[in-house]
């Protein structure tokens, strides 16, 4: 009686440590699987992240700024027009597409801000990009250049945050700040912010 008391502990001991040893193994395999769904998201998060951070656009040398100059007047009344530079791609960087709809270029100064260049901005002629020596299409790859032109004259006093009730207000003016930048959908802003010095010339180039 003792001896087959002594065999039912002893496979009652069996029984739960096979039992143990299959939970241990099924929350073990549990713990693995999560880990592994965690390790793959946190890899496509880094090369998302990898690949916002590697599109870079850059300036192709100075900014040309074209100013309206009356005579006779102060450096008061004078007021920035027009700005065109070029944009080219750091090297070993990820193409960019400037396009309207994947794009968006904003203008700020002292007294409004305004989008400029998008989609979903009516008047296509205030910002405009055109390919120098790109495949014909708007992705800037690297080799390519596009060049830049920004036409304030066509950014109405109406169009800026908050409405400006003398268009004057809309331009930069000597001893300004102003601000442009391109927000690419992926990759790096590219801010442009200059202060202009004083205007001796309907032409100048800012650095």
């Amino acid at each position: 009686m003792y001896k087959n008391r002594k065999a039912m502990t002893g496979l009652e001991t069996a029984i739960i440590l096979v039992a143990f040893v299959i939970t241990a193994a099924a929350f073990a395999f549990v713990v693995l699987n999560m880990g592994f769904l965690t390790a793959e998201k946190a890899q496509s998060v880094i090369s998302s992240g990898m690949t916002e951070a590697s599109s870079s656009m850059l300036t192709d040398s100075g900014i040309v700024a074209q100013f309206n100059i009356p005579v006779p007047g102060t450096q008061a009344d004078i007021d920035l027009y027009k700005l065109t530079f070029y944009l080219k791609l750091s090297q070993g960087h990820e193409p960019i597409d400037l396009s309207s709809d994947k794009m968006v270029g904003t203008y700020t100064n002292s007294r409004c801000h305004g989008t400029i260049y998008s989609s979903a901005v009516a008047n296509a002629t205030i910002m405009t990009i055109q390919g120098v020596n790109s495949d014909g299409d708007q992705l800037l790859e690297t080799g390519e250049k596009f060049k830049v032109t920004i036409d304030f004259t066509q950014l109405l006093m109406g169009d800026v945050d908050p409405v400006q009730t003398v268009q004057r207000d809309v331009y930069a003016h000597p001893y300004e700040e102003f601000r442009v930048e391109l927000r690419p959908s992926a990759g790096a802003v590219l801010s442009l912010e200059k202060q202009i010095p004083a205007v001796y010339s309907t032409i100048m180039v800012i650095d």
